[in-house]
């Protein structure tokens, strides 16, 4: 291994500096089955060379059990900018490159921010470590903010998670890449000088991080406003869903959800899982949790032999059905708003 590879790895590396801890974290490779966690420096450097450095990644947050997700306080911003948003014009690269400084400069603009700035052979990829401080400089997690009390509970995941995500669009001006939604869990960063079997390219450093964490409070107003969407569209999605239940047949089917399950698609498979197929299985089809397990793991199965699943879907499964909170699925008209590309995939 070059002292270059292990001195970007220690660079990515102090992004976490201001996180509770470094290690354990997941990471993953070419070579692993999906994550693995490690518990040191040494022993993710391990899993690179078995890997080749080929697909090196590693999670933007440390590990934390399902029940602890609450604790955790938003802390990393990763933003992707994918060439494929440009295939249609002209001068693709141009275009990226101008979409790539407006994100910088309205990074710089509302939270003063100097990220670091990764090609990555298909497009951009943008890492901001972030800090939220309250009183007497203490970090908290989004959930222990008096603003947030009454949106603990409308998100499907976390609020750090919905967090993440909303900073994405909002700092792109919605021109990232639709198709990226990291989570606490998948927040996966790749390392510079390694390779992206994707594009057969190395992965280049086009601006360092100045090192500075910087207070992303001027973005919780608008996450706010976001949130308070959020809800209403969760209230008039119960309403819409009453209506639906009335019109449809004695099991409750809704026809482009059964159209679905049986149609295996190659991506979008957790996006499935969490915003469409467990919700609708187990609160509106009314289905035991045993039956919810065992149709999604056979719709599972037929997509990873299109595409494989690099998460181990047996036990992801049992996990969201924990922490479902008794929502109906997505509507399809959300859908198209919040995930364009598999609302076309189900039109065919």
């Amino acid at each position: 291994m070059s002292d270059e590879l292990k001195k970007n790895t220690q660079f990515i590396l102090s992004h976490f500096s201001g996180q509770e801890f470094v290690f354990p974290r997941s990471i993953m490779t070419a070579k692993t089955n999906g994550q693995v966690f490690v518990d040191s420096e040494e022993e993710m450097l391990e899993y690179f060379v078995k890997a080749d450095f080929v697909d090196c990644r590693i999670n933007g947050y440390p590990f934390h059990h399902h029940n602890e997700s609450r604790n955790l306080y938003p802390s990393f911003i990763f933003i992707d900018l994918d060439l494929s948003l440009c295939s249609t014009c002209k001068y693709p690269i141009r275009k990226l490159d101008y979409i790539l400084k407006q994100t910088l400069n309205k990074i710089k603009d509302e939270i003063n921010g100097i990220p670091t700035v990764l090609w990555t052979g298909g497009g951009y990829h943008i890492y901001q470590p972030i800090k939220m401080v309250a009183k007497n400089d203490e970090r908290l997690p989004l959930e222990d903010f008096k603003e947030f009390e009454d949106f603990k509970y409308i998100t499907r995941s976390d609020l750090t998670t919905d967090f993440i995500r909303f900073a994405g669009k909002y700092l792109t001006s919605q021109k990232g890449d639709p198709k990226h939604n990291p989570s606490i869990y998948s927040c996966l960063i790749r390392i510079p000088g390694t390779i992206n079997s994707k594009y057969g390219n190395k992965v280049d450093i086009i601006q360092k991080w100045n090192g500075t964490e910087v207070i992303a409070s001027p973005i919780l107003l608008p996450f706010l406003d976001h949130l308070i969407q959020i809800k209403i569209e969760s209230e008039e999605s119960k309403k819409r869903n009453s209506i639906t239940n009335s019109k449809s047949n004695d099991n409750n089917n809704i026809a482009w959800i059964e159209r679905l399950l049986k149609t295996p698609i190659a991506d979008h498979r957790y996006f499935c899982l969490w915003h469409i197929l467990i919700p609708y299985l187990l609160n509106i089809k009314k289905l035991p949790e045993d039956q919810v397990i065992l149709i999604i793991t056979r719709w599972l199965d037929e997509c990873n032999k299109l595409n494989k699943i690099r998460w181990k879907y047996p036990q992801r499964i049992k996990e969201q059905l924990r922490y479902d909170k008794g929502y109906p699925p997505i509507s399809i008209e959300n859908l198209k708003k919040e995930n364009f590309e598999l609302y076309t995939l189900l039109q065919k």
